[in-house]
């Protein structure tokens, strides 16, 4: 099937918390990964994170990657106390769960979960 449109980018960055509600309002899941900006922020799944989209059809009407640095999102610095990737999963605007570590199984386990099915034409 052609892909339908021009896709989103792959990954968003978070300005702000503001830009964060108004990112995850809609019905996409929504996977956040945490990261403090003096520790940088976590490159290491990237790749893993583009391979498993590459691999689900229509990947940017049904879900999206955000990078949320927990300095510009308060609401976030109760997650992220270490340069320990975490990662938090939101269906719409709703926490729906979390993965602590770079657990690539179990990323993909929450995304097989939780993805929306595809809306029909």
């Amino acid at each position: 099937m052609p892909p339908r449109g021009k896709p989103q980018e792959f990954q968003i960055t978070v300005r702000n918390q503001e830009h964060l509600y108004e990112l995850i309002s809609g019905k996409k899941l929504s996977i956040v990964d945490l990261y403090l900006a003096w520790c940088g922020p976590c490159e290491l799944l990237t790749s893993s994170f583009r391979s498993i989209a590459m691999k689900i059809d229509e990947w940017d009407s049904r879900m999206q990657f955000l990078l949320a640095d927990t300095e510009r999102v308060p609401d976030f610095a109760n997650h992220q106390v270490s340069c320990k990737p975490r990662f938090l999963f939101f269906l719409g605007p709703k926490l729906i769960g979390e993965v602590d570590g770079a657990d690539v199984p179990k990323i993909l386990q929450m995304i097989n979960r939780y993805l929306p099915p595809l809306e029909a034409d």
